[in-house]
């Protein structure tokens, strides 16, 4: 297995668990954000920042949005992949990164992301400029503006499907904050078995806005259309009114 590991880019094997899985075999999206953000902690680690090293500066990493390709066909429970990162760029508050998911070949890419990322203060729960010691490591190149991210339609129609949820306490990770990867399951979990069983993404775009704390009750809200672009659910979670995510996905027939 061919691996890449250098200071800008980081690979790393892994075996798909059955947990990883839904009742398809292939990996639910939650699943596969959550490797992502696995591959990047195993970057940092070999760079000698872990969660101890990074929450000394008073801040941690948080991700913002995320936009990318899934392959149509997808690994199942039990194989083997490649999950990968690459720190692409950085300036005073954003950095770059993608992430991917291969065969062990690198002949099929089943997924690919791209990232912007902040630097939180964990006290004052706000935005702060990235430390140079959590940066400079990764030897990324420092631009002025960083791409933009694709962003998510808005929600067209006055009455939108919804459904409820409580925030439970393990749903809340080390940064003392809502798992960015649970979003998808309060997304994507009003669509419904058939639907879910019968189609699989292709394209997804999802935008955080606010931090959803313990405790809270999310109202996730989805719309389906489809068009000459194909078929798209457009989603919003909020909390008392106030938008904290959207998110847009692609689907196609299973």
């Amino acid at each position: 297995m061919d691996l890449q590991q250098n200071k800008q880019v980081y690979e790393m094997p892994h075996q798909l668990a059955y947990y990883e899985c839904d009742d398809t075999g292939h990996p639910s999206m939650s699943m596969l954000l959550s490797m992502m953000t696995m591959v990047s902690d195993a970057h940092c680690i070999s760079l000698g920042m872990d969660t101890a090293t990074i929450q000394q500066t008073g801040g941690a990493w948080v991700v913002t949005e995320y936009d990318g390709q899934l392959s149509p066909e997808q690994p199942t429970f039990g194989d083997q992949v490649i999950l990968g990162t690459r720190a692409v760029a950085y300036n005073r508050f954003f950095a770059l990164r993608e992430f991917w998911m291969d065969d062990v070949q690198h002949a099929n890419r089943y997924l690919h992301l791209r990232a912007i990322f902040v630097f939180m203060n964990l006290q004052k729960r706000r935005l702060m400029s990235i430390p140079p010691e959590m940066i400079t490591p990764f030897n990324s190149p420092e631009e002025k503006r960083l791409p933009r991210l694709d962003r998510p339609s808005a929600i067209t129609t006055t009455d939108p499907a919804s459904r409820q949820y409580r925030v439970r306490y393990f749903d809340i990770d080390a940064n003392h904050h809502v798992n960015n990867a649970r979003y998808l399951d309060w997304l994507l979990d009003p669509l419904g078995g058939e639907f879910l069983r019968n189609h699989r993404p292709t394209k997804l775009v999802i935008k955080y806005e606010h931090e959803v704390q313990a405790g809270a009750t999310v109202t996730s809200q989805y719309q389906l259309v489809d068009n000459d672009q194909g078929l798209h659910s457009r989603h919003v979670i909020l909390v008392d009114g106030q938008v904290c995510a959207t998110a847009e996905l692609t689907w196609i027939d299973n």
